[in-house]
């Protein structure tokens, strides 16, 4: 996984009161934070005046290197944050 974490680990974190280490938030803070600078990015390169709101539906995140299956979950939290992003053009 990006956080190089076991899913047990995070299995673990889900179902019982012990929190994930520090280093782990921070590493979500950093993935997030690289997520939302990139669509911002991505915003203030595109040609906006041609964008349409349902373009949001058809936005796909592409992760070099990963199979699909592996990076299920996260591909598809960083496409969420990517397209909210992006949504805040229309707001």
């Amino acid at each position: 996984m990006a956080l190089n974490v076991s899913e047990d680990e995070i299995v673990r974190w889900c179902s019982t009161n012990e929190a994930p280490p520090l280093h782990i938030w921070q590493g979500l803070v950093r993935m997030l934070d690289e997520i939302r600078f990139s669509a911002e990015e991505a915003a203030k390169s595109a040609d906006l005046d041609h964008l349409d709101a349902s373009d949001l539906n058809r936005v796909i995140l592409m992760v070099p290197g990963q199979t699909a299956s592996e990076f299920a979950g996260p591909k598809r939290a960083a496409t969420a944050l990517a397209v909210a992003a992006l949504a805040r053009v229309f707001v």
